[in-house]
């Protein structure tokens, strides 16, 4: 049983996962995702940088999900000499498609299926005045009982 937390970050703009397209091959439709999309770099992004806090086999019990997605700040938004903290992102990019592309990317590397992940913490932010565009990931086992 684990029970350490894994805390990473990792590094650029979140990229939510996208519709699955289909294909007929034969008597048969396959879904896919085009291997062009920038959320197949952003998911090698978050393997990598979970390998660099954990390198255990991944497990059977259940998790906890922590993820703060900070996201570019819009040049229309930033002055030279008003503060500029964060502020929260409403706009495009579905949070349950954002957290979609993490969970995905970590499986078979934290947990054997993200159906393992019982509950979830999100947010969405603009970034602060010069801060950087980046996923803060938390993973913390759920210990019952």
């Amino acid at each position: 049983m684990r029970t350490e937390s894994i805390k990473f970050s990792v590094p650029g703009e979140p990229v939510p996962q996208p519709r699955q397209r289909y294909r007929k091959v034969g008597n048969f439709v396959q879904n896919y995702t085009p291997s062009k999309h920038p959320v197949n770099d952003y998911k090698k992004a978050i393997q990598l940088s979970v390998s660099n806090v954990f390198n255990g086999k991944p497990s059977e019990e259940p998790f906890l999900l922590e993820v703060v997605f900070i996201f570019p700040r819009p040049e229309a938004k930033c002055w030279k000499t008003k503060p500029m903290p964060r502020y929260l992102h409403q706009a495009n990019k579905d949070i349950d498609n954002i957290l979609k592309a993490v969970m995905d990317a970590l499986n078979k590397i934290v947990w054997k299926d993200d159906k393992q992940v019982c509950k979830v913490s999100a947010i969405k932010w603009r970034a602060a005045g010069g801060e950087e565009p980046r996923t803060e990931i938390t993973i913390k086992p759920i210990h019952v009982g």
